[in-house]
């Protein structure tokens, strides 16, 4: 008799799989990803779905895929690694369904150490299905799960409470940040209030340069809570209107054609930016680039973390995939800032090795530790 759920599972799959029965991993129908968030020893459960209730114990077969990881970033143009060996460890090389059911018994995924794991690197660890013992098919686009590890970094941004901002005085006029065609500007950010409000425009800066490449919140053409883009006649206001005390990743991705806005990934707003004057970060009008200010004030009342600056456009998976962290000798990466320290000379350290390091307008900061990414 064919059921229900094996007529689904066939019309989603090649036709040569036809009617017949199949075994797939449990939760993969939709996605092959899952995304595990640590911050330390941890374990999960995996199991596999057969398509009908089976009349006798059946086993299948799993393997630590490695050689998927690179497939899978090949495919996606990600940057993931494979979990370091002897960081994990599997309760079986096997699950087995029962008599009488269709969902097979767990079987335990253990993350046992974090002591060999790289500072903020992303990890995969694939699952693959080998075989069955009464050989029923493996349904093949579920054939494979991948367990996404995302490891909760602690540390702190500074809580800039509309009177403190940072300045970057070795950018300006500085030839690398100048006639930018392609330039990705990013960071994290936790409004305390919209500030902007109470002043006139009803601007709060957040990164970059007036009047040619800034993110900032507010503007009379805007809401107070609205990000926008402005600078080089090629401004854009976000479609999202931002909350108070929640943390965001936003960025404005420009590729030389269309400038983009993002939260979280998602983009929010977009305008067309071909044609325009090159970005130029360099530029010393109204004091320059600047974290949290701009035009001699425009101040913002938030919290902030992990500001950089890029020579590429980055993609929506890498914005969400390296909000916390990235190796700062990335492709591409011109500056990085991670706003969680002074160093003994006071300043925030380009981690870059450029030299660019920012000036905060007091050392008397207030700091606020966080976790991330956040998990709801």
């Amino acid at each position: 008799m064919i059921t229900l759920a094996t007529a689904a599972l066939a019309a989603g799959c090649q036709k040569a799989i036809g009617y017949e029965d199949v075994v797939y991993f449990t939760g993969t129908e939709n996605s092959p990803v899952t995304n595990m968030y640590i911050d330390g020893p941890t374990s999960m459960g995996l199991s596999v779905t057969s398509s009908s209730k089976l009349s006798s114990d059946m086993s299948v077969s799993v393997v630590v895929d490695e050689a998927a990881v690179d497939a899978y970033n090949a495919a996606h143009g990600t940057a993931y690694k494979m979990l370091p060996e002897g960081s994990y460890s599997l309760s079986s090389d096997s699950f087995t369904i029962s008599a009488g059911s269709n969902v097979s018994q767990p079987v335990t995924f253990d993350i046992v150490s974090m002591d060999d794991f790289e500072e903020g690197a992303l990890y995969c660890i694939p699952f693959s299905l080998t075989g069955t013992s009464n050989g029923m098919k493996i349904l093949e686009t579920s054939q494979t799960t991948y367990v996404m590890i995302n490891q909760i970094i602690t540390t702190q941004g500074i809580n800039l409470q509309q009177s403190n901002y940072v300045s970057f005085p070795t950018i300006t006029n500085n030839a690398d940040y100048q006639d930018l065609s392609v330039c990705t500007m990013e960071i994290r950010v936790k409004m305390n209030s919209f500030y902007g409000a109470t002043a006139n425009p009803g601007i709060a800066s957040v990164i970059g340069v007036e009047e040619n490449f800034l993110l900032r919140f507010g503007d009379i053409s805007c809401d107070k809570n609205q990000l926008q883009l402005a600078g080089r006649g090629a401004s854009v206001t976000s479609s999202l209107h931002f909350s108070t005390d929640r943390w965001y990743h936003i960025a404005v991705v420009d590729d030389g054609s269309t400038a983009t806005l993002y939260a979280d990934g998602e983009a929010v707003g977009s305008t067309d930016s071909s044609g325009k004057d090159p970005i130029n970060l360099a530029w010393d009008y109204m004091d320059g680039f600047h974290v949290g200010f701009s035009e001699r004030g425009r101040l913002m009342d938030g919290v902030v973390s992990e500001a950089r600056v890029w020579t590429r456009a980055l993609t929506p998976t890498e914005l969400v995939n390296n909000q916390c962290y990235v190796d700062p000798a990335s492709e591409g990466l011109l500056g990085y800032w991670r706003l969680d320290s002074l160093n003994d000379e006071n300043k925030i350290v380009d981690m870059t090795g450029r030299g660019n390091d920012g000036e905060p307008s007091s050392t008397s900061l207030t700091w606020e530790e966080l976790k991330c990414p956040v998990v709801d």
